[in-house]
């Protein structure tokens, strides 16, 4: 069978074959965002090519701020008043570092372009319980993920648009991949790479 839009070995419609795909890289999130965390390029899977999209995407990139900013607000009301779900927050550091956090979840916000990693990044300080929101002895201090997260977002224009090696997402459009930052953006030209 010859590749759907960049997909080889599923069978089905396009359609079909973008509902799998979705679906796989939907149980594979976790994982796909810490791949995406360290640095590994989009371009170098069909599944974090999606990922990657889905992060950068408005509301992906909502959600994440958020958490973000729900963190600071739960670190700032009396304990009394805050339920806890699971592993209690690091108040003290959280407060220390409000604007920071603050700060991010600003930047996810804004319409400016971000780096999936960045944001994947972002989401994994708010849903990692092992991480420096929650753990007293966590692997990367608060202010270095802070950095770490800040860094992430950052672009490198010129890209270095590497591709397309995103499947096509409907017929009209392809995705191209910077070989350098990760960043994604589509062309309605598999032929023109983006400006």
């Amino acid at each position: 069978m010859s590749a759907i839009g960049g997909v080889e070995g599923l069978r089905g419609s396009p359609g079909q074959v973008r509902l799998r795909v979705r679906i796989r890289v939907w149980w594979r999130r976790w994982w796909l965002d810490r791949e995406l965390a360290d640095g590994r390029s989009p371009g170098s899977s069909r599944d974090l090519s999606v990922r990657a999209m889905q992060l950068v995407g408005a509301a992906a990139r909502r959600e994440v701020a958020c958490s973000l900013r729900r963190v600071v607000l739960d670190a700032e009301r009396p304990c009394e008043s805050v339920v806890w779900a699971t592993v209690p927050l690091r108040r003290g550091v959280i407060v220390r570092w409000r604007e920071g956090l603050l700060g991010l979840a600003e930047r996810l916000e804004a319409r400016e372009p971000v780096n999936p990693c960045g944001v994947a990044r972002a989401r994994l300080l708010v849903c990692d319980g092992t991480g420096p929101l929650y753990n007293p002895t966590p692997e990367r201090s608060f202010e270095d993920a802070l950095w770490w997260i800040a860094d992430g977002l950052r672009l490198c224009p010129p890209h270095a648009w590497d591709g397309p090696v995103l499947m096509k997402l409907d017929p009209e459009h392809a995705a191209w991949t910077c070989a350098r930052c990760g960043a994604v953006a589509t062309t309605s030209d598999p032929a023109v790479r983006p400006a």
